[in-house]
């Protein structure tokens, strides 16, 4: 196991562990429907964590200049050495090309679309059951 993939592999071991305890102490405090749509919503953001995580990974080397050379086979433009940017992630050799991979940013930009979906359906429900019990 590669230094890399150990340091990817602890916290996303224990995030998991973290949501499935979550999820049983959640189920004894509201409904099963609202439970599904936090859980969805949570697995949505750990999916957006890896996605964002990974493009750091692979976009921001430590010698970029190095990367664009050797493992890309592109020419390291100094003009273009200081356009890096976090979001959208963002981290270019020259003009045309860029070390983030171009899947990267339409999975975050998804990801934080489905959580906030979740998020919306669970407030809906636990309100849509609160009128119902108030009734």
């Amino acid at each position: 196991m590669t230094t890399m993939t150990a340091l990817l592999a602890i916290p996303l071991i224990a995030l998991i562990a973290i949501m499935w305890v979550f999820r049983f102490l959640m189920r004894s405090w509201v409904s099963a429907q609202v439970s599904r749509w936090i859980e969805g919503a949570l697995y949505a953001l750990l999916g957006t964590l890896i996605t964002y995580t990974w493009g750091l990974f692979t976009g921001f080397p430590w010698d970029i200049e190095e990367a664009c050379k050797l493992d890309h086979q592109q020419h390291w433009d100094r003009s273009s050495a200081g356009s890096a940017s976090y979001f959208p992630l963002s981290n270019k050799c020259n003009a045309a090309f860029d070390l983030v991979p171009g899947y990267i940013n339409p999975l975050v930009i998804a990801g934080v679309s489905v959580m906030v979906f979740c998020s919306g359906m669970a407030a809906y429900q636990a309100l849509k059951r609160r009128n119902r019990v108030v009734r």
